[in-house]
């Protein structure tokens, strides 16, 4: 008798998502399950109860690529995104970059929020790049706490919290603040917990790496996102796929003017690792330098040279560009909670974040690195190993570039480096005019590493 009982009642629930005239069929359906004992008003609840299930989410195709499933804000996190949904109900331009240093980061809104539901409606997985399970986490818990946050505009809106969530799914400083300054207008400051999404801004934002290829993610986009976004996400998740020197020449750049690089000191670095760089970006025009250290004034060297730090951990401003040179005095640093806990902090705001030499066993001391691929000087490699047993060490490379991180070798390599990154910036040409401009002979290709560890 239950199974007949089942059966006749998965028939009516099919039938009553047809039409009308099929409903009255349903309605026979029911009739006879009250002939086998059951009662009508059990199964009437039990059919509205699969049907409002079965029809809570549809599927729907966005701009060809099968990356969407309606997800209501008063919904469950676990149902697929459809962030494109979110943004035309509140009436975005699909085409606004809105979350930038300066406004702008390079990539269109749309296309950064394409990519992060891509990553979770096909629960895709890079190794060395993207963690969907990470991604997943950090959406779940960034919708409960959207959901709070802007719950009074949800009957306006419905896909609000989905809006906001994506945005700070970026994983950046700037699109949490852009996303922020909106809804508080509205009344709505964001005071939930986001902290899993902003810790994915090295693999979703402009400057991270999704597939862990080495390229940025504006990289990718400006060398495959237009005029397809399918073309963008693919290369963005795909770490064989890699844009020519010709495409990365056209990579468009966040529209800033100026950037603060901030230079950290402490008793015992090493003077080429800070100067080498220092030379190079004291030459760009649209980069203002300023020292800093745990206590502002005089810093002596491995040298024994003292370099006046302008700043301290507490007052320093903004940093856009963050250098952490190496030196004997490294040993004494990765002992010093309040170095490891400023780069944490100022890492999360930085554009770029830079390390000379075992400068890097100091960013992987504070989890920077975690995930990451980088190098260090090879004479002390084991020093930035033991500090970064989740790095992706690599042991020839003059210097290594992984989203919005730069790690060089050992001291001379911090210059090299720092061409690199303004290369990065600016494009090649500018970056050769530079080293012609102050005669120096720059090694180009990172890979090159007169220095490496041997082969066993």
């Amino acid at each position: 008798q239950m199974v007949e009982i089942f059966f006749i009642h998965r028939l009516s629930v099919v039938l009553y998502r047809q039409t009308t005239r099929l409903r009255l069929l349903s309605i026979g359906c029911i009739a006879t399950l009250l002939l086998v004992g059951c009662n009508a008003q059990q199964v009437s609840n039990q059919i509205e109860e699969s049907t409002e299930k079965n029809s809570a989410i549809t599927r729907s195709e966005v701009d060809g690529n099968a990356n969407s499933i309606n997800s209501s804000s008063k919904g469950s996190d676990s149902a697929l995104v459809d962030f494109d949904q979110a943004i035309a109900e509140v009436k975005f331009s699909k085409d606004a970059d809105d979350n930038g240093p300066a406004g702008q980061n390079g990539i269109p809104d749309s296309m950064e929020m394409a990519l992060i539901a891509r990553v979770l409606n096909r629960n895709i997985s890079i190794p060395g790049g993207i963690d969907e399970a990470n991604v997943r986490k950090a959406w779940e818990q960034a919708h409960r706490s959207a959901t709070q946050d802007v719950a009074q505009h949800l009957d306006k809106w419905p896909h609000l919290a989905t809006l906001v969530a994506g945005y700070i799914l970026v994983g950046t400083q700037d699109s949490f603040d852009a996303i922020n300054k909106l809804c508080t207008a509205f009344g709505d400051p964001l005071k939930g917990d986001y902290t899993l999404a902003l810790q994915l801004h090295n693999r979703l934002g402009p400057e991270g790496d999704a597939d862990g290829d080495g390229f940025t993610n504006r990289q990718e986009y400006s060398a495959f996102g237009s005029p397809s976004r399918d073309q963008y996400i693919a290369a963005a998740l795909d770490n064989k796929l890699f844009p020519t020197e010709d495409q990365l020449s056209n990579t468009v750049e966040p529209k800033r003017t100026r950037f603060n690089v901030g230079v950290v000191l402490y008793e015992g670095f090493e003077v080429l690792d800070v100067y080498g760089p220092v030379e190079m970006w004291g030459n760009v025009p649209e980069f203002d330098l300023f020292t800093l250290a745990e206590v502002k004034g005089p810093v002596r060297s491995t040298q024994g040279i003292e370099t006046i730090a302008t700043y301290s951990f507490e007052d320093a401003p903004r940093i856009d560009i963050l250098l952490v040179p190496g030196g004997h005095g490294t040993l004494s640093q990765l002992n010093n909670p309040k170095m490891i806990e400023f780069l944490k902090k100022r890492h999360s705001d930085t554009v770029w974040t830079t390390s000379v030499c075992t400068g890097s066993a100091l960013l992987a001391k504070a989890g920077l690195l975690d995930g990451m691929r980088a190098t260090s000087n090879k004479a002390f490699f084991s020093i930035a190993k033991n500090e970064g047993k989740k790095v992706d060490w690599i042991e020839k490379a003059r210097w290594v570039e992984d989203g919005k991180i730069l790690t060089s070798s050992g001291v001379s390599a911090g210059t090299d480096m720092s061409l690199a990154l303004v290369k990065r910036i600016y494009g090649i040409n500018r970056a050769k005019q530079l080293a012609k401009q102050l005669e120096y002979l720059w090694q180009e290709d990172s890979n090159v590493d007169p220095f490496a560890i041997p082969a066993n």
